[in-house]
């Protein structure tokens, strides 16, 4: 089999992932919907290696998901290894601070966890390049069985439908009664569940706390529920985010919908022109917000290229009005006030970052979203007069 692609629609990723399994196929399999990449390298049906634009889903990541790193200690590694150019596990390794077998099982579990991650995905593409060779494996040498992860998914199907009837939302918080629990190590998995439903953390907020995937967590509470020592709350789940990832953009026209946002009322391809005639005009912010609403509406390669683009150009400046140089950011409320704010997961444990100490990167680089999210979070906070920023 020379190579292989397609849409989810007609192909649904465990089907691919048992046919490329049973071939034994070696080359790259690559997997993308919306602004979410994938990229696994094959060897003889098996996964040797990969990679995901989507920052909970980095290595790192995992080990702080997983209890075996903290934040602090994460943050140093990236130090070392932007000074070094060596591999983030062998830093790791070298240093003490993770041993080998630990890093060995983590990027294991990554690799099943990213491919498991996709397998409900309804909508996006697929594409299978066979090579005649592998490539040799940079780092360590780990190999998962692609018909291992369908045995996997086939049984996370069952699980799911358990789990959603009695977690319908990530937005609910939770209750625990201790006197219920299983004996528990400090630091443990359970023990920091419980700290952070003790602080009024929602699902989504104790993922994003815990750096965890959805399965992971999800299962723990779920085997926690069966134990009657977990439930849902009878508080109104999270409310939505203090404001949206992309900024309101008010139409000046006299025709403008009632609500006056564009995208609301217009067809893609007027939203597409609104997005290029901001850009054009040096508008970023609202050029990007645009772009996104426009390739949400009505995907096309049009509206992929100019919503790329529009990322890049964001990013860039907000990183140059955000992190050059060191910019700390320190809180303009007080603790009580913040705990009042409405605020989405992401925003509260960015929020909770904030020490005085850290810089707006190092929070960014560390934390389980994407670069360019967190950082139209900050400058939605600083906005808001909720932060400001000083130079280091």
């Amino acid at each position: 089999m020379r190579g292989l692609s397609g849409d989810f629609s007609t192909m649904p990723l465990k089907d691919l992932v048992v046919h490329l399994g049973n071939r034994r196929v070696t080359g790259t399999l690559r997997l993308e919907r919306g602004d979410v990449r994938k990229q696994f390298a094959l060897s003889e049906g098996h996964v040797t290696s990969a990679s995901s634009n989507q920052a909970r889903e980095f290595f790192g990541q995992f080990l702080i998901n997983m209890g075996h790193l903290t934040e602090d200690q994460l943050e140093k590694a990236f130090a070392t290894q932007a000074e070094t150019r060596i591999f983030l596990g062998k830093i790791l390794v070298m240093t003490g601070l993770v041993p080998e077998s630990t890093v060995r099982n983590t990027l294991s579990h990554k690799f099943r966890e990213m491919l498991l991650d996709a397998f409900p995905w309804q909508d996006g593409d697929f594409a299978f390049e066979a090579v005649d060779d592998a490539p040799d494996i940079e780092g360590l040498d780990i190999r998962v069985d692609l018909l291992d992860v369908h045995r996997e998914g086939e049984f996370r199907e069952t699980a799911w439908e358990a789990i959603r009837a009695v977690f319908p939302l990530g937005g609910v918080r939770l209750t625990v009664d201790e006197r219920k629990l299983p004996e528990r190590k400090p630091g443990g998995v359970d023990e920091r569940i419980v700290q952070h439903i003790k602080e009024g953390l929602s699902i989504d907020g104790i993922a994003m706390a815990m750096h965890a995937t959805d399965f992971f967590l999800y299962q723990r509470l779920y085997a926690l529920y069966r134990l009657d020592a977990v439930k849902v709350s009878d508080e109104p789940p999270e409310t939505a985010p203090m404001r949206a990832s992309g900024p309101v953009v008010v139409m000046e026209d006299e025709d403008a919908p009632p609500d006056g946002v564009i995208g609301s009322e217009s067809s893609s391809d007027e939203v597409l022109q609104a997005a290029q005639m901001f850009l054009d005009a040096g508008n970023l912010r609202d050029g990007e917000a645009l772009a996104r609403r426009a390739h949400e509406m009505s995907p096309s390669p049009a509206s992929s290229a100019l919503l790329k683009s529009a990322e890049a150009k964001l990013l860039t400046l907000l990183r140059k009005e955000l992190m050059e140089p060191g910019r700390v950011p320190g809180l303009l409320v007080t603790p009580a006030q913040l705990k009042t704010t409405p605020l989405s997961a992401p925003e509260r444990y960015l929020l909770s970052r904030v020490d005085g100490r850290r810089d707006v990167a190092a929070i960014v680089h560390v934390s389980p979203l994407q670069e360019l999210e967190a950082l139209k979070f900050f400058q939605g906070f600083v906005d808001a007069g909720l932060l400001q920023l000083a130079p280091r």
